[in-house]
């Protein structure tokens, strides 16, 4: 269980801001954990009860620090209906992306078509996932308790 938090706990830490102390942590609103460096989010469906700064103690566990200073990162969270939404497959948008430099745009044409990625003299192409519960998808929640 010590790797597996570990793990969880390694990703929204690649969201940290570098030169903003206050963006510089995951943190907890209870009911999941978040990171953000103000240009991306990074959130997990992890309701650690508390809210407040999180770190992962000794013995591997998730620890909360209560904290007043949360930045309010539901702000950050798109409102309303998307314009256009795919599904794809992580290793596939991994790989394509893996390969692009600087900026990349992401192209969506339609529902259910693939997503074009492109930047300086690179081009991929992701096709889309079909028969995907909408189940599957977790978005976190947007309203403060």
């Amino acid at each position: 269980m010590k790797k597996l938090i570990a793990k969880w706990f390694a990703w929204p830490k690649t969201a940290a801001s570098q030169e903003d102390e206050r963006l510089a942590h995951v943190y907890s609103d209870g009911r999941q954990i978040w990171d953000s460096d103000g240009y991306s989010l990074h959130a997990l469906d992890i309701a650690a009860g508390k809210s407040g700064r999180v770190t992962v103690s000794e013995a591997g566990l998730f620890q909360v620090d209560e904290a007043d200073d949360i930045p309010p990162f539901t702000a950050a969270l798109p409102q309303g209906e998307p314009v256009a939404a795919i599904v794809v497959s992580a290793e596939n948008l991994k790989q394509a992306a893996a390969g692009q430099e600087g900026c990349v745009r992401l192209s969506l044409y339609r529902d259910n078509q693939a997503l074009e990625l492109s930047s300086g003299g690179k081009y991929a192409l992701v096709m889309p996932a079909t028969d995907v519960a909408e189940w599957q998808f977790w978005r976190p929640a947007s309203d403060v308790k």
